[in-house]
């Protein structure tokens, strides 16, 4: 008669202990998306503050690949969890909708310096940096959408087309 009530005690105290590691990762997820924002919007400053010329461009090349990596790691991270609860999903979801602006503006930045990199002889490399960062997007973008409920990720796809389509007009900027 003890057996089966220590059964369902030790049962519960795992559900209940997997919903709690399942929130906690969630949690570090999001801080892996608050990170790579960061890092997005350090790459948007250099941007910002590139002039011309080469030393300025190995800051921006720095801080792209910088972003990259934050990316990658993000994207890396996100890839050994299961699925996302809806409740969850709507809480990356909001992470990802702090990440949006900053990244197009990354983008716009890129693209309104393409004339100055392609004066300093820098387009080519550049370019090749800014598509690295879009080729990891797409990765990224491949792993949220398998990881997050299909209806939150339904409500991330305008955002996703926006973002797909402000790279590709930077990439024509700097051919």
């Amino acid at each position: 008669m003890l057996w089966p009530k220590v059964n369902m005690i030790l049962v519960s105290g795992l559900c209940a202990l997997s919903q709690v590691s399942g929130a906690a990762n969630v949690a570090q997820h999001i801080e892996y998306m608050d990170a790579m924002t960061g890092k997005i919007g350090a790459a948007k400053d250099s941007l910002n503050n590139y002039s011309g010329g080469i030393p300025s461009a190995l800051g921006v090349a720095r801080s792209l690949m910088v972003a990259q990596t934050y990316t990658r790691n993000a994207r890396e991270k996100l890839a050994e969890e299961d699925t996302m609860t809806p409740e969850e999903g709507d809480r990356y979801y909001d992470s990802y909708s702090q990440m949006v602006p900053v990244l197009l503006d990354a983008i716009h930045s890129a693209q309104d310096k393409a004339p100055l990199f392609k004066t300093s002889g820098l387009g080519p490399e550049a370019r090749t940096y800014l598509g690295n960062l879009h080729n990891e997007k797409r990765l990224f973008e491949s792993q949220v959408k398998a990881k997050l409920p299909e209806e939150t990720f339904r409500k991330a796809q305008p955002s996703v087309d926006e973002i797909s389509t402000a790279f590709d007009d930077a990439d024509r900027a700097f051919r």
